[in-house]
């Protein structure tokens, strides 16, 4: 081989290797590590009463997700009966309810907790209504609901029905009787929904 074929082999491995390093440059994030930032999870919740935000600080700790809780402009009647014929005349008539601003802002989170009380076959009208301006799509979540007797099924369809570019991840029901005793159960839970957002 002549001098000129060395001197060439020379340069083209030179630029190839310029290359593989400027590009491996672009992929590294600004500390110089190949590790991906880590996933966050959010934790979106409304009460009423206290007992879902009582699972929430269970969700919370176990998880150490952000919390946010969803608040009303005009809240419900403490009066139970009265409240329980707003909401079910809201939930006929696909109503919605104005939230309190400000909304809490997901774009950074690729996990949602989210905690409603179940009325009258399904999601709370105030959840239902944050998750028909945040559908949440391609977040995975995690539904927690707590209902006075009945299955949370009507929650599940809820949930496919509003978010149906989110994965839905199996959710968490107890009774408002055995809520307060659901710390064990929650952290089995919340420990299965951090397993599976690994794959993101």
């Amino acid at each position: 081989m002549n001098q000129s074929s060395r001197y060439s082999r020379r340069s083209v491995l030179s630029l190839a290797a310029g290359a593989f390093l400027s590009a491996s440059g672009a992929l590294l994030p600004s500390g110089g590590s190949f590790a991906a930032e880590a996933p966050r999870a959010a934790l979106v919740y409304f009460s009423r009463t206290g007992t879902t935000a009582g699972l929430a600080r269970m969700v919370a700790e176990a998880s150490g997700a952000e919390v946010f809780e969803l608040k009303l402009v005009d809240p419900y009647s403490d009066d139970y009966s009265a409240m329980t014929g707003i909401a079910r005349s809201e939930r006929s008539r696909n109503a919605r309810r104005e939230l309190a601003k400000p909304l809490p802002d997901l774009s950074g989170f690729d996990l949602i907790f989210l905690g409603s009380p179940y009325w009258w076959g399904g999601l709370s009208i105030p959840v239902r209504t944050f998750l028909m301006d945040n559908p949440l799509a391609g977040k995975r979540v995690a539904p927690f609901v707590v209902s006075a007797s009945s299955s949370p099924e009507g929650a599940w369809e809820d949930l496919r029905e509003f978010c149906p570019q989110a994965r839905i991840l199996p959710g968490f029901h107890t009774v408002q009787s055995a809520a307060s005793g659901a710390r064990g159960d929650i952290t089995a839970w919340v420990k299965s929904c951090l397993e599976a957002r690994q794959g993101l």
